[in-house]
């Protein structure tokens, strides 16, 4: 949840206009961030009474990558290109990390999959290894600001071995599997091939569903729908059509890496030669050009049959896949049929009936991402781009939010781990940002809360690579830079939230840390109040202290968790409990009127 600034009473804007200072609490909260794939999707941002200055406007511009371009009328951007960002606007440094390995070369599996998951709204919950529920750090609206990111940290080792799926092996192995043979029928008391005299049963083999995916990977690559199709069943002809959009949705992203792999563990045959259906795990494992740092996964279940011993396999039923920890299912290539609106650091998903408006949010989310960019002094960030996804309903936007019920919640950035077995200490490999179209700052055209909405929702793409290990950063940290980050425009004295400011001046003010319990609190005004104290934590850093000192802080936060204290000394010269009395003053000088 953001919450968005209103003007105070005769105020002076920016440009020196007089501006009234109304409150709009009819404005609904936003969502958030999601960090790991162990966590669900953060949620909820309370909509905006503010009144913030008009956005500024952006050049847009195309990119490439390396698969064969689509034809013009699938992109819809005919604008002008954009000048190239500056490298204080824009820092790419995306650099190669090699996991650790063990004794024998191979690299460890993760024994329990980090998932953060952030955005504005009631934080959701995940089944622990041991039954337990427990309560992920969700990110939650600020009265009117923007959707939260839900970073989804999944690990590969996890995602491929969990449940029924199996282990799905090396994502980039490259064996031959140019011939699939046909179902063999092995003895299973000696290991090898049935005799004449045996009866044979109905097997799939992993040899025969991998020339399924290796067709739909090189179809996906030479822009070839019918190879993309084989292994359909012609029959489903809902599948069928499910299928050619799906295609054609996944023609219109430039992919760096596409892969379709299956899992690669035997499948149960039948007692006998007659049908059998089994569902198996399918893993799509990808990586957007100058979007991700490596390829990430989405994973698909299946429902293969084969009527008989020597009939063909087919594929009859695919759906979202189970992953625990984190899946990029849904993507919004799996939605209905898209327009792809590209600028310099934004690719906009849209429903195609949606693509006429779309260039103006386009337009919008790059202005809002240069602001975000040009504020930025920490580390270098590997992003140059960022994916949203702007729905057109709100069903299509509780599918992104894993099942969490978030019902205020207006937008959500997932991040995903590395699509390779990976331990949880190293970073993300890239984000996704889905925003609820059904929302009256879409249907209304609202210019200001779309721009607050889309800076708060970048600014947990920035730095959700950042994230190491399980629980992630403390709310008060994650959610207050990325409302920090679209509060920058607005002067203190001439704005405010309403809720914060009648807790101070009513005395109420506590004068501690926002806790993730009332950032995620279900009273949309306390997590209105916790978001904007939040907020004022990192500004009071980045003011005091410097920017750059702030962003540092926050990667160091987001790395490593468990050692905020030490990261807070390094940033302020401050243990806890100073900085904390230091900042209640600040809160008290800032808010009250």
């Amino acid at each position: 949840m953001s919450d968005m600034p209103v003007a105070d009473e005769g105020a002076t804007s920016p440009g020196g206009e007089a501006k009234p200072g109304p409150e709009r609490p009819d404005h609904e909260p936003h969502s958030d961030h999601e960090p790991h794939s162990d966590r669900e999707p953060h949620s909820d941002h309370p909509g905006p009474p503010w009144e913030p200055a008009p956005d500024r406007p952006s050049l847009p511009a195309k990119s490439t990558g390396p698969f064969e371009p689509v034809t013009a009328a699938a992109r819809t951007d005919t604008s002008p290109p954009d000048p190239a960002p500056t490298a204080e606007a824009l820092t790419d440094t995306a650099s190669t990390h090699t996991p650790p390995t063990d004794a024998d070369g191979r690299t460890p599996l993760a024994t329990e999959p980090p998932v953060p998951v952030g955005g504005y709204g009631p934080r959701p919950y995940v089944e622990t290894s041991d039954g337990e529920r427990r309560t992920m750090p969700g990110r939650r609206p600020a009265v009117l600001a923007g959707l939260a990111a839900v970073a989804v940290f999944v690990v590969l080792a996890v995602l491929f071995g969990f449940g029924d799926v199996g282990n799905l092996g090396n994502l980039f192995d490259q064996a031959d599997r140019s011939a699939a043979p046909v179902a063999r029928q092995d003895d299973p008391s000696t290991g090898t091939t049935t005799p004449k005299n045996k009866p044979r049963v109905t097997r799939i083999e992993a040899a025969d569903l991998a020339t399924i995916t290796d067709a739909r990977t090189k179809a996906l690559k030479t822009g070839d729908v019918e190879a993309f199709l084989v292994g359909i069943d012609p029959a489903q002809s809902a599948l069928v059509a499910d299928q050619r959009r799906l295609f054609a949705n996944l023609r219109l992203f430039s992919f760096g890496n596409a892969e379709f792999r299956p899992a690669t563990d035997p499948v149960e045959p039948a007692s006998d030669g007659g049908p059998l259906t089994r569902e198996v795990a399918v893993v799509f494992a990808h990586q957007l050009t100058g979007v991700d740092r490596e390829p990430i996964a989405e994973e698909y279940r299946w429902t293969l049959t084969r009527a008989s011993v020597d009939a063909p396999l087919l594929v009859g039923k695919i759906t979202g896949g189970r992953l625990r920890g984190g899946n990029a299912y849904p993507a919004p290539w799996d939605e209905g049929e898209l327009a792809l609106i590209e600028r310099p650091h934004v690719l906009l998903a849209v429903p195609a009936k949606n693509k006429a408006k779309a260039q103006t949010w386009a337009d919008r989310a790059e202005t809002a991402v240069k602001k975000d960019l040009a504020v930025w002094k920490g580390p270098g960030i590997t992003p140059q781009r960022y994916v949203l996804y702007v729905t057109p309903d709100r069903a299509t936007f509780d599918r992104s939010l894993a099942g969490s019920n978030l019902p205020n919640v207006e937008g959500v950035c997932r991040s995903f781990p590395p699509a390779r077995p990976t331990n949880r200490d190293e970073p993300m490999a890239g984000s996704r940002i889905t925003l609820d179209g059904s929302r009256e700052l879409f249907t209304a055209g609202d210019a200001r809360q779309q721009g607050h909405l889309i800076r708060h929702e970048v600014g947990h793409a920035m730095v959700a690579e950042f994230e190491r290990g399980v629980a992630g950063p403390p709310l008060w940290v994650s959610e207050g830079f990325a409302e920090y980050l679209a509060w920058t425009e607005y002067s203190l004295a001439q704005w405010h939230q309403p809720e914060a400011r009648k807790q101070v001046d009513a005395g109420k003010f506590t004068g501690t840390l926002p806790t993730d319990a009332e950032i995620n609190s279900p009273d949309e005004q306390t997590a209105a109040v916790g978001y904007h104290y939040s907020m004022l934590a990192i500004r009071y850093i980045a003011e005091k202290y410097g920017i750059a000192k702030a962003d540092a802080f926050v990667v160091a936060v987001y790395q490593d968790a468990a050692h905020l204290d030490e990261a807070l000394r390094t940033a302020t010269g401050l243990d806890r409990n100073t900085f904390e009395a230091n900042w209640a003053k600040y809160v008290k000088a800032k808010v009250g009127s």
